[in-house]
This record gives structure tokens, C-alpha cells and sequence, in this order.
């Protein structure tokens, strides 16, 4: 009864033998393999900082950290009395330079029919160029500010910030209604279409870096692959390690910057090696093995195939597995591939439903102790 009720505890009743598949050891040209530590990280570039044009006061935050805006998204809404006098004074401008036109029209017909000088004529053109020069100046910056200026109909001291790029709000510098100053930032926007991870390794590891060099961080339990961008010019000084900057091929859809991981790197010099799934690895009594197919000549296979035939469903569940383990040494972990010595290259192994194999070899060994 005992041994019936471990049976039931190692056969897991969701796997069946269809889900066992076969693949087979690749040879495969692997690197000293080394574990560090690693941050991720972004570079400046890929980093915005909202600030303020104008000293004012913030009157409306449209977003939240962690919040993702789109370019030209509203971010902040600013009250500021210098704007009050910009805009008073664009209004100003706009009456001056219709009325400067007005009498540049005026001037140029009065000096067609000879009635006005070349001078007085030339003066008048100063004039109204002069009032035209500080109202484009003027519209340009407000512009930038966000103020449509052709709608424009009296003075507001109010003005909007936008995103520039694509991204997720980083950091609020300001809390809400507080003062602040011109070119003040308020918050930061991170683009997050490109990650970096700095791994800190050792000098002498660090000088065996090249272009061919990979990586594969560690992130919530997920792996990621990167390649190898440049070996940073100053050691940290806090851990007296090398940091190299690696670029990340994809990354988490949440990825949470200046987070402190785990990173496998491959480092030079490359050799060949036979490498197998590592889901294919299994601790088995003891040791590690892998799963193949028993070595059996064609006349005892036929004969085999034959007998099973005749034996009913039940006496076909306590058949000795058809599979074996075969004692391998793990040399290298890298990507979900391992390094091992104990396969050639081209061998068959179980590379899924591993644990329905051992649990069938765990039956069999049961059975035999009878």
C-alpha cells in the first residue's frame, strides 16, 4: 500500500509518454564562462528632464510616476506671472504693428506722389520693422511655450508642458503648487526602448573582453540575452572592479532601472563543446545524467514489439522504461543551454518530460526491490 501511494506521488497523472520528445547534443563553440554582478541601467541620452521655461507655479500635474505618455502628451500645467506680461505684451506688439503697416502704407503713397521725403519714408520702414522684429520674437517664444498665439485674445499666465518622446514618468522633483524657477527641472521621462546593464568584473577578466563577447542577465527569474557595447574607462571605486557596458537584445516588460542582478558572460578564449538542453539535466540518485533510449539489437526490439501486443494496458505500465540515464558532467551553464562531458555530438536525449522519465525509471526500481 505504501509503495502504491509513492507510485502516486512520482507518476504526476498530467504526462503520458506523448510528452516525451527527443533532441539532440549539439557541438557548439563556447567561452570561459564567468558570473558577476550587474546593474541595469539607461544611458543619459535616453533620459528627458521636463523643466520649467519660466519661474511660475505648478497649478496641475497630468501624470504619475510610472504613468507611460506618448510624445506631445500633457504633462504639467504651469501659472506664471511672467507669461501674464509676455502675452500683455504680444497683444501690445500686434495693435503697434498693425498700426506701424497702417502708416507704412500711408508713408509710401504720400512718397510715390512726392510728398514725403526719402529719409521720412526710410525712417517710417525702420520703424515698423523694428515693432515687427519683437512681435515674431515674441510669437516664437510663446510658440515654444505652447501658446497659440493666432487665438490668442487677451493675456493668461498660463502654459503647458509636453512630453518630447515616448516613455514612462521617472521622478516628480516638485511637489504640486510649489514655486519655481526658470529651466527648474520637474520631472523625468525614461525611454524605454533600449536597456544597458554595467557588469562589474575583474581587470583581468575585463581585458578579454571583445566584440564577439555575450551576456545573459538574470531578471525575475527570466533570462535575458546582451551583447557587448564598451569596457567603461574608470574602475568603480567602491568594488575596485572593471564595468563593462552591455546592451540588452529584449528586455522585461516592466523593467525597473538600477536594479542589481546576476549576469553570465562569455569571455574568450572559445572552444568547442557538446552541449544539450538544460532542462534535459537531472539529478538522478545521486549523480547528474541525462535521459537516452536503451541500446537494444533489431531482433530483440522485434521480439519486444511483438510481446507487448499480447500484454493488456495494465501490464504494459510495468514494463521496464524504455529509456536509461547516462552519468553526464556539467562543464558550463550558459543561455538555457548547458556545457557537458558524457554525449557525443548528435546523441538522442529526452529533451521534455524528463521528470515522466525518471519517474517511470523510480517505478521500475520500486518494482525490481519486490
Amino acid at each position: 500500500m505504501t509503495k502504491r501511494l509513492l507510485l502516486l506521488i512520482l507518476l504526476p497523472l498530467a504526462l503520458t509518454a506523448q510528452d516525451i520528445t527527443m533532441a539532440h547534443a549539439k557541438e557548439e563553440t563556447l567561452g570561459k564562462i564567468i558570473s558577476v554582478n550587474a546593474q541595469i541601467t539607461q544611458l543619459s541620452s535616453q533620459k528627458q528632464k521636463i523643466v520649467s521655461r519660466l519661474p511660475g507655479h505648478v497649478e496641475h500635474y497630468f501624470v504619475t510616476p510610472g504613468q507611460k505618455v506618448k510624445k506631445g502628451d500633457k504633462v504639467v500645467l504651469i501659472e506664471s506671472i511672467s507669461l501674464s506680461k509676455m502675452t500683455a505684451e504680444y497683444l501690445a506688439l500686434k495693435e503697434q504693428a498693425k498700426a506701424a503697416n497702417e502708416k507704412l502704407e500711408t508713408a509710401r503713397k504720400l512718397y510715390k506722389k512726392g510728398l514725403t521725403s526719402q529719409s521720412d519714408f526710410n525712417q517710417i520702414i525702420i520703424e515698423s520693422e523694428n515693432v515687427l522684429s519683437k512681435l515674431n520674437a515674441l510669437r516664437s517664444q510663446l510658440t515654444s511655450l505652447g501658446v497659440n498665439t493666432a487665438t490668442l485674445k487677451k493675456a493668461t499666465d498660463q502654459f503647458t508642458l509636453y512630453a518630447h518622446a515616448d516613455g514612462m514618468v521617472g521622478d516628480i522633483f516638485v511637489p504640486l503648487h510649489s514655486n519655481v524657477d526658470a529651466q527648474q527641472p520637474l520631472m523625468s521621462i525614461v525611454n524605454q526602448n533600449t536597456f544597458y546593464a554595467i557588469a562589474y568584473l575583474s581587470v583581468a577578466d575585463a581585458m578579454h573582453l571583445n566584440k564577439q563577447s555575450s551576456g545573459e542577465l538574470t531578471y525575475a527569474r527570466e533570462s535575458y540575452k546582451a551583447h557587448f557595447v564598451q569596457l567603461m574607462p574608470v574602475i568603480d571605486e567602491e568594488t575596485q572592479r572593471a564595468r563593462a557596458l552591455f546592451a540588452l537584445d529584449s528586455h522585461p516588460r516592466n523593467t525597473l532601472i538600477n536594479t542589481f542582478t546576476q549576469m553570465q558572460i562569455s569571455l574568450p578564449p572559445y572552444t568547442k563543446a557538446v552541449t544539450v538542453n538544460k532542462s534535459a539535466l537531472s539529478l538522478f540518485k545521486g549523480e547528474w545524467v541525462v535521459f537516452v533510449k536503451k541500446e537494444h539489437d533489431e531482433a530483440h526490439e522485434k521480439e519486444k514489439q511483438h510481446e507487448a501486443k499480447e500484454k493488456s494496458e495494465e501490464e504494459e505500465n510495468e514494463e521496464a522504461s524504455p529509456y536509461e540515464p547516462r552519468v553526464v558532467e556539467p562543464i558550463a551553464y550558459f543561455d538555457d543551454r548547458v556545457a557537458i562531458k558524457g554525449l557525443n555530438a548528435g546523441d538522442a536525449y529526452v529533451a521534455s518530460g524528463v521528470y515522466f522519465v525518471k519517474s517511470m525509471l523510480l517505478k521500475s526500481s520500486i518494482g525490481d526491490g519486490d
